[in-house]
């Protein structure tokens, strides 16, 4: 992790938690507190109070106008921090360090934990796939550091563990939080922070729960009008790959029906959701222009697969890019460019998977695009609308759903809310299924994919089950292995480990399939095939979450 090569003499204020500093970040540059205008009163209603009237940079070398406010203010153990600060210039962040912390694993995370190296280490909220699906976590080191957030909306924040250069087993653990760049100002009210020390993590985390619950309203599982009768029968997710990007076929659409009927002679076709990634034909070489593959059997071979499926009780979830789209499609210049989703700074967001094992990574022919942008909404809404209205299927898959941008153009949560919401109305009783899961979006998308961490599966019901639970369930990223092989199918990552998921409330057991994997594999299929009878026993058809804690 990169930072400053110099010292910057910030003040130092002495707090329940330790010593902190403050600091402002403009889209220029960095500032901190000038210690010649430093004001600092304490009472016992509001607690202790740092004004500050001008400001430093350079390191401290040099002065500038504009303010910096902290009220601390101690309240149930814990330490409530709310920092405001002005500048001439729009105001890009606002960071609290907390100074000379033990190092320690970080916990509370849906990895369970994660080491801090000699390097540092950077985590982010909001994330679907790992790092922070809700602001929260902990230190698990003499004097238990613990921070979580008090915000109502999922401005990007970030968390920065770093080892003192001279003595690695001391930190600074710094706390940065992004103003909303559609509103970016020169001045910032930033959310306030509660921090603590040998606070019970699991007294926090139920002290969240209950902020979150109340800033992101969401619908329980069992009673969502978004999930229909028969998704809380479901028990078992089938992954049948289609069509990779190299134009490699796994399984075509009669081949995928005949994966079908061995499955559901052994549990019931109402039980299995099938999943399709690689439907389309070439995976994501095409995203944004959504039709049967001629070559995995064209338009009448996809109805085939459709009925047949639904003949057995199968319910049918095909695959679309919620904000993904190939730059050379006609009309791209329209509904596509205009809504490119840019940083905060303004500059294009821009990233690459290694699809042909070029080694390049330089395969950004597909653009990410901003759902807030309207013209792309109705562009995706129709190509997913006109599908639906000729073939029939019963869900929409949606990835990368879970991405989130802090775009000066629009929110990309809202716009995730429209296109749902515009999907709804085009399709009304469609599920939506999504890729990745934070709090912001519990209500959003019903049914999601487990994330990963470098292929490992992450699982949003960890290291709370009652925040993800109460309200949505997950199935097996597409990127899990098969039983026979460990193919990550159309999915980029190639060969992993990770085949089978633990049977929990909030997990529903996944099979991803590629060519043979069922006969190749038949006693792995099986472990999996139980784990869908275990979890239809112990809860399909339930529709409360009684072992749930009620937030009220």
């Amino acid at each position: 992790m990169m930072d400053l090569s110099f010292p910057w003499p910030h003040p130092l204020f002495d707090t329940p938690v330790g010593k902190i500093s403050v600091r402002l970040h403009t889209f220029d540059n960095v500032f901190g507190i000038d210690p010649d205008s430093v004001r600092v009163t304490t009472t016992d209603d509001e607690g202790t109070r740092i004004t500050a009237d001008r400001l430093s940079w350079a390191g401290g070398q040099e002065t500038a106008p504009g303010t910096l406010k902290v009220l601390l203010t101690p309240l149930e153990g814990e330490l409530d921090v709310r920092v405001s600060a002005t500048h001439s210039d729009a105001i890009r962040s606002i960071a609290v360090t907390i100074h000379d912390q033990p190092v320690g694993d970080i916990i509370g995370v849906r990895e369970g934990r994660l080491s801090i190296p000699d390097s540092g280490r950077l985590l982010k909220y909001p994330d679907g796939w790992f790092d922070l699906a809700s602001p929260l976590f902990a230190i698990d080191a003499p004097g238990s550091l613990a921070v979580r957030s008090l915000d109502d909306h999922p401005r990007i924040k970030r968390f920065a563990f770093i080892p003192d250069f001279r003595d690695t087993t001391r930190m600074n653990v710094e706390l940065h939080v992004e103003a909303d760049a559609q509103t970016a100002a020169s001045a910032f009210d930033a959310p306030a922070w509660r921090i603590s020390a040998g606070q019970s993590l699991d007294t926090l985390m139920e002290r969240h729960r209950i902020h979150i619950q109340t800033a992101y309203a969401a619908t329980e599982w069992g009673e969502r009008a978004d999930v229909p009768d028969w998704m809380h029968e479901v028990s078992l997710v089938v992954g049948l790959h289609g069509r990779h990007f190299t134009g490699y076929v796994f399984h075509d659409y009669a081949e995928m029906l005949d994966r079908l009927s061995d499955i559901s002679a052994q549990i019931g076709g109402s039980r299995v959701l099938a999943y399709l990634p690689g439907w389309e034909g070439r995976y994501y070489r095409w995203y944004g222009r959504y039709g049967a593959d001629p070559r995995l059997g064209g338009d009448d071979g996809y109805q085939r697969l459709i009925d047949g499926a639904h003949e057995l009780g199968v319910h049918i979830m095909p695959m679309y890019g919620a904000n993904i789209a190939a730059r050379d499609l006609p009309g791209f210049e329209r509904w596509g460019e205009p809504g490119i989703l840019r940083t905060a700074g303004g500059f294009p967001a821009v990233g690459s998977v290694d699809w042909d094992s070029a080694r390049t990574y330089d395969f950004a022919g597909g653009a990410l695009i901003n759902p807030a942008y309207a013209p792309w909404r109705a562009h995706l809404i129709d190509q997913i609308s006109s599908n639906h209205q000729q073939f029939g299927f019963d869900a929409a898959f949606l990835d990368i759903s879970a991405m989130h941008g802090n775009d000066p153009a629009g929110d990309t949560t809202e716009g995730l809310r429209a296109l749902v919401d515009g999907i709804h109305a085009a399709i009304p009783g469609l599920m939506i299924g999504g890729e990745g899961w934070f709090d912001a979006i519990a209500d959003h998308i019903p049914l999601v994919q487990a994330g990963h961490r470098h292929y490992v599966p992450t699982l949003h019901d960890e290291p709370d089950a009652d925040l993800f639970t109460r309200t949505n369930r997950m199935f097996g990223h597409v990127s899990m292995g098969d039983p026979a092989f460990g193919s990550s199918g159309v999915h980029e990552a190639g060969w992993v480990d990770a085949w089978r998921l633990p049977v929990r409330e909030g997990v529903i057991p996944t099979l991803n399939l590629v060519r043979d994997s069922i006969s190749a594999a038949p006693d792995k299929v099986q472990r999996i095939l139980e784990d869908a009878r275990t979890y239809a026993d112990l809860f399909a058809g339930k529709r409360t979450n009684e072992f749930l804690t009620d937030p009220h």
